[in-house]
């Protein structure tokens, strides 16, 4: 709490119970701006009791879906310090913060946007993995919307979007290193669904472009030349007596 509330305080060099009466460093912290985060799982419906109290009558308040992240949101917004009292904090502890302020749940828009916008985002994780064969690797925006429906409808969130991705892409990552001729994997909502697997382009005047632009035509990936999807041979093949 000294901490927290601005004070000279002296600090371990060394970590550690080995060396309790090591050297410490003083630290004013008189200066240093606190920020506290974490999840709160279940302070909605501690503000849901707050707020929407049991009525009957013409004036009562309907009982809200407390799953929902944008009700979520709203309740958020609403907290006060009482709320994290009863959440399990100690008044002191919650005192020293005079600012409260949530976050907003993640929307399907904001799932894409970190499947693609950071530096080290999963699309490029991928598209990189491809790359060392030789490979190019392309993702549709309707593939990317499709992966962002299905985390959000999983409710795992962004954590969420790697497994998902992984157990699309399996497979095309075992199968494509040992075939010579392809040289794009094009990756569709009709994939990610599992209608069917990803397809791979092998022809060398086939590009990822003008693929979706004979699709935009109304014409099927089987009517066109050098482009097939992911099959895995029988799997004695590969593994012999050991399979």
């Amino acid at each position: 709490l000294k901490i927290v509330e601005g004070n000279v305080i002296n600090v371990p060099k060394e970590p550690g119970r080995k060396n309790p009466r090591g050297d410490f460093i003083q630290i004013d912290t008189t200066n240093i701006l606190f920020i506290s985060g974490g999840a709160f799982a279940g302070l909605e419906k501690i503000i849901n009791k707050r707020m929407d109290a049991a009525s009957i009558g013409f004036g009562a308040t309907m009982k809200k879906n407390t799953e929902d992240f944008k009700v979520q949101g709203k309740y958020f917004d609403s907290a006060i310090p009482k709320d994290l009292v009863q959440f399990g904090m100690i008044p002191e502890f919650v005192g020293r913060f005079p600012v409260i302020v949530s976050t907003r749940g993640l929307d399907e828009r904001s799932l894409v946007d970190i499947l693609t916008v950071p530096k080290n985002s999963l699309i490029k994780q991928y598209a990189f993995q491809f790359a060392m064969n030789g490979i190019r690797f392309h993702a549709t925006g309707c593939a990317l919307s499709e992966i962002a429906k299905m985390a959000f409808a999983r409710g795992s969130g962004a954590r969420g979007l790697r497994s998902i991705t992984e157990n699309i892409l399996m497979e095309t990552m075992f199968v494509v290193p040992s075939l010579e001729e392809v040289h794009t994997v094009y990756l569709d909502a009709m994939a990610v669904r599992g209608e069917r697997k990803p397809i791979l382009l092998k022809h060398p005047e086939m590009t990822a472009e003008k693929f979706e632009e004979l699709l935009e035509e109304g014409r099927t990936w089987e009517e066109m030349e050098g482009a097939e999807v992911v099959k895995m041979e029988d799997s004695e093949e590969y593994f012999g007596e050991a399979a």
